[in-house]
């Protein structure tokens, strides 16, 4: 079971993913939510929420999903790297 806090941010992710969502296909969308939390969000927040991909159990919707795993992309080359 999530949180309050996981709860909190997956709705936020969700209602950006729906809000960045309208009229563009999936992986434009996706991308455009993706950017929206590397800019905005914080970084506690971002991993917060990469972690919650573990172990959400489909809260997430599947544009807001696609958006957060190419988060979790980023954040791992970015370390990586």
């Amino acid at each position: 079971m999530a949180s309050h806090q996981e709860t909190h941010l997956i709705h936020m992710t969700n209602q950006i993913a729906a809000n960045l969502g309208g009229g563009r296909d999936e992986e434009t969308a996706a991308a455009a939510t993706c950017r929206h939390l590397e800019t905005f969000w914080a970084r506690s927040m971002k991993h917060r929420l990469v972690a919650a991909l573990e172990h959400e159990d489909g809260e997430l919707s599947p544009l807001a999903r696609r958006a957060v795993t190419l988060l979790a992309e980023r954040l791992a080359k970015r370390h990586a790297g």
